[in-house]
């Protein structure tokens, strides 16, 4: 069983906090944040340690990290935390649960975390602290680069790549052989066919009102 300390300490790290500790091959020792953010959350009965003392608390030589934060300022954030985790010595490690389904040959980066019910077709390669959330995709042959968040239900289809710091929303698809440029986010239910710009958004419109009501809307479509 390996000691671990989660980085971070509000949602994200209460949901894998629920995983972990079902998880034999883990034991949780605490958390950690940036000191500004020591009192903005917490789980009950983890300490909560400031990031400027870990090492005195929890040296790198006994205990490594699973990344647990979420995708603030698009990754960048998590993207911090992990390489000053890295400079201070500590392994972060890569967590993917036993109900996900990883079929690639290719070693997944370090810090990535694989939620339950993925699905990481063969071929497929996926970058450092990238996170994959629960029943979300990643075909055959697709890249998902470093520091990258692919939400729940979202899938990236074949030969797609995922440049770094992107985040990918909720049932978003990025279709075959399309590249989404770095530091892009694709919101919820997005369908991405051509490959995008650096640092774009593109959001999902069918939410939107009708111009027709629903009763005229069934006359023409035969809903």
């Amino acid at each position: 069983m390996k000691n671990v300390i989660l980085a971070g300490n509000a949602t994200t790290a209460q949901i894998l906090g629920s995983y972990l500790v079902h998880d034999k091959r883990y034991k949780i020792t605490g958390l950690t944040v940036d000191d500004e953010f020591l009192q903005s959350g917490g789980i009950d009965g983890l300490d909560s340690l400031a990031f400027s003392t870990l090492l005195k608390t929890r040296p790198p030589e006994e205990f490594s990290v699973i990344m647990a934060m979420g995708y603030n300022d698009i990754n960048r954030s998590r993207e911090s935390m992990f390489n000053r985790l890295k400079k201070a010595g500590y392994r972060i490690e890569s967590y993917i649960h036993p109900d996900a389904k990883v079929y690639t040959g290719h070693a997944l980066g370090e810090g990535c975390v694989v939620l339950p019910s993925a699905v990481i077709e063969p071929h497929v390669r996926v970058g450092a602290n990238s996170m994959v959330w629960a029943n979300a995709t990643l075909a055959h042959h697709c890249t998902v680069a470093e520091n990258c968040w692919v939400a729940s239900g979202a899938t990236i289809s074949g030969n797609a790549t995922v440049k770094r710091n992107c985040f990918v929303g909720v049932n978003a698809t990025v279709v075959n052989d399309v590249t989404v440029d770095e530091y892009c986010i694709i919101g919820a239910g997005a369908l991405i066919t051509r490959n995008t710009k650096p640092s774009s958004v593109h959001l999902a419109r069918s939410g939107e009102e009708h111009r027709f009501p629903s009763q005229d809307y069934v006359k023409f479509t035969g809903f």
